[in-house]
């Protein structure tokens, strides 16, 4: 007997389901290590004694750091589709026989510097899926969105993302 199609009401019935926190601590090294394989110069996450004279006080994180670290957590669920971001959702359900997934973007807001020191929590929500027709067949458009707070609970940063899957 054939599998069951998995409709897109199906799939909007896993709308709010939220992933494990994923929590990071943000290093000195870490900082370092980043800004060298960016070749970022900015003196305010290179330079301990100019750091020191901003209203900082010390080295902070580049805000782009968190995009890294999201990329770079570890996928959690098997059925995912590569590549996806739905690996910080576990369960998640997908279309059947996908032909394929492209990133469709992403939107970052900072609220706060991020300082060595810091540990920050970030917990990711299945915020819509919708879907549209394309020239290779039904696309569905996998929105999330992701809350990053540091270890005061302060809102630090605050990510939406898409990644789109062809059926």
């Amino acid at each position: 007997m054939a599998e069951k199609e998995i409709t897109l009401e199906d799939l909007r019935k896993q709308l709010g389901k939220e992933g494990p926190p994923v929590t990071v601590e943000i290093e000195k090294g870490m900082i370092r290590r980043f800004v060298h394989a960016v070749d970022d110069p900015n003196p305010l996450w290179r330079d301990e004694e100019y750091a020191k004279k901003t209203k900082y006080g010390s080295i902070i994180a580049p805000p782009y750091l968190l995009c890294t670290l999201m990329v770079l957590i570890p996928p959690t669920d098997p059925k995912a589709p590569p590549g996806s971001m739905a690996p910080m959702i576990p369960d998640m359900e997908f279309p059947k026989n996908l032909k394929g997934i492209l990133d469709g973007g992403g939107e970052w807001e900072s609220y706060k510097p991020l300082k060595v020191g810091d540990v920050i929590t970030s917990r990711t929500k299945l915020a819509n899926i919708y879907e549209r027709g394309g020239k290779m067949g039904k696309m569905y458009f996998y929105v999330t969105e992701t809350n990053i707070v540091n270890h005061h609970n302060e809102q630090v940063a605050k990510a939406t993302g898409t990644v789109i899957l062809y059926a």
